[in-house]
């Protein structure tokens, strides 16, 4: 769990942007950029220590886009601008088809599986409430019953 935690940890900085197709010859910091510019947050190349694509194709999905901040600050400013704007798609940022775009915390992949489970249980148990914040994985029933935090494949059952 220690391991765990440390390689979350060592992702706090991070971010990830999906649904935006691959172009030839694309500048990802730039994309990165009309993103931010698309939220309202100007992001210059000194804010970003590191980004590039994760993996390759799969079917229809285009791979992500990882971005990794130089202050977390400014990773939380993005997903705080984020939150606020429900329907950020790819026109928003200059290109002409309309498919959307998700900016998410970037997830150590035990998380990614943990989520994933989390997200079957939410549908199974009908618990209207799911969401990450700083790497750990919350659930909640309903909008008065209290927060669960999910931190193991047991806090499931």
């Amino acid at each position: 769990m220690r391991v765990e935690d440390m390689e979350q940890y060592s992702r706090c900085n991070c971010l990830e942007i999906q649904g935006i197709p691959v172009t030839p010859a694309e500048d990802v910091l730039g994309i990165v950029k009309e993103v931010g510019k698309a939220l309202d947050v100007q992001i210059s190349d000194a804010m970003v220590d590191a980004c590039h694509r994760l993996g390759r194709q799969t079917g229809d999905n285009p791979p992500g886009i990882i971005v990794k901040f130089v202050r977390r600050f400014d990773k939380e400013a993005l997903l705080k601008k984020r939150r606020v704007k429900r329907t950020l798609s790819t026109r928003h940022i200059g290109r002409s088809d309309d498919r959307p775009i998700y900016v998410n915390e970037s997830l150590s992949p035990a998380r990614r599986r943990l989520y994933a489970m989390a997200r079957r249980v939410q549908k199974e148990k009908d618990f209207k409430f799911l969401w990450v914040r700083n790497g750990k994985i919350f659930l909640r029933k309903e909008e008065n019953s209290p927060i669960k935090v999910i931190t193991s494949q047991d806090d499931l059952q």
